[in-house]
């Protein structure tokens, strides 16, 4: 059916004389044959003649077909038909006639709104494989603006960020100095969030390369040489670039917090991170084997990171329980998973 549908369609683009040409060899091959056979099939059959009809229909087009009806039903009438000539004596194969010129016409109308639903067929898909073209280019154009801005913020933040170190380390000891360094730190976060964007190619960021990056921070600004270990251990995957930067922030509060407070005078310990999805939640824990102290459930200066972690946390959708005891300060949050 393949290959006769391929050489319709070729068939069909010829000049018209070809195609009526075409039709009417078909119609005069029925004719020899059926005059061959006239002593063993009665002539009012006309079943050669319908077979010519249906190939100049499907090859050739609906006029070139209905020549072929009337060039069969006449040829086949006046040299097939007693008495010869257009003068038909037998009713039978007068209705027989009739009939076989209806029956071929509706075959040609049906066979070319056929081909016309072929055809119209074909210019939806190939409108369809158009329009997934531009959308796929525009998906693509999308992500190389994303990656572009993405690319154009970090370095922005990272701008920002080393200008307020400068600043920070520049003044003496005191609420400024480490105003200006936390808010340093919390560029360099969002930074390090856009950074596994553009990475990503998407609109999602994924969570262990960003926590692995940012105890990679803290490490090297807040524990040094201090015998403390900081784990980050992350079952879920991606999520989107907000709650990713919410999270982020939320968890350089609290680490920055436990490393300032929890382990005064070189006490060695454990500062473990992390985040898991359950029943349809995530739940990020952030948790300390340090004094315990009071203190370590607020953040130095004025408490703007308490602040600051508070409201993200509702942000998200959560809320954030602190618990501050001899054993260590566990921090756990609770929020929907964001889709």
């Amino acid at each position: 059916m393949g290959v006769i549908l391929t050489a319709a369609w070729r068939s069909r683009a010829w000049p018209l004389w070809t195609r009526y040409a075409g039709a009417t060899a078909l119609s005069l091959l029925g004719f020899f044959v059926q005059l061959a056979l006239r002593q063993e099939i009665p002539p009012h059959f006309f079943l050669l003649s319908l077979p010519a009809t249906l190939f100049s229909a499907v090859l050739f087009g609906g006029n070139p077909a209905t020549w072929s009806i009337a060039l069969s039903a006449g040829s086949t009438g006046y040299f097939l038909l007693e008495p010869q000539g257009f003068a038909i004596g037998d009713r039978i194969d007068a209705m027989a006639l009739v009939l076989f010129i209806a029956t071929a016409l509706l075959l040609v109308f049906v066979v070319d709104e056929l081909f016309q639903e072929l055809r119209r067929t074909g210019h939806a898909a190939a409108t369809a494989r158009d329009e997934l073209g531009r959308l796929g280019e525009a998906g693509r154009l999308k992500d190389l603006l994303l990656q572009e801005m993405s690319h154009r913020t970090k370095n922005d933040l990272q701008f920002l960020s080393s200008m307020l170190q400068i600043e920070g380390r520049a003044l003496e000891e005191g609420r400024g100095r480490a105003s200006l360094l936390a808010a340093a730190s919390r560029m360099t976060v969002v930074g390090r969030v856009h950074s596994l964007l553009q990475h990503s190619g998407s609109d999602r960021v994924e969570m262990q390369p960003l926590f692995d990056e940012l105890c990679a921070d803290l490490r090297i600004s807040l524990i040094g040489l201090r015998p403390i270990a900081l784990r980050a251990e992350v079952t879920t995957g991606l999520l989107p670039l907000d709650a990713a930067r919410s999270i982020a922030l939320i968890v350089n509060e609290l680490v920055t917090n436990a490393l300032k407070h929890a382990f005064p005078e070189d006490r060695s310990g454990t500062v473990t991170v992390r985040l898991t999805r359950e029943a349809g939640a995530l739940r990020l824990l952030v948790m300390d084997d340090g004094v315990g102290h009071p203190a370590a459930t607020t953040s130095p200066g004025t408490g703007f990171g308490q602040k600051l972690v508070r409201s993200l946390a509702q942000q998200l959708g959560g809320a954030l329980t602190i618990e501050a005891g001899s054993a260590g300060t566990r921090c756990e949050l609770r929020f929907p998973s964001p889709t």
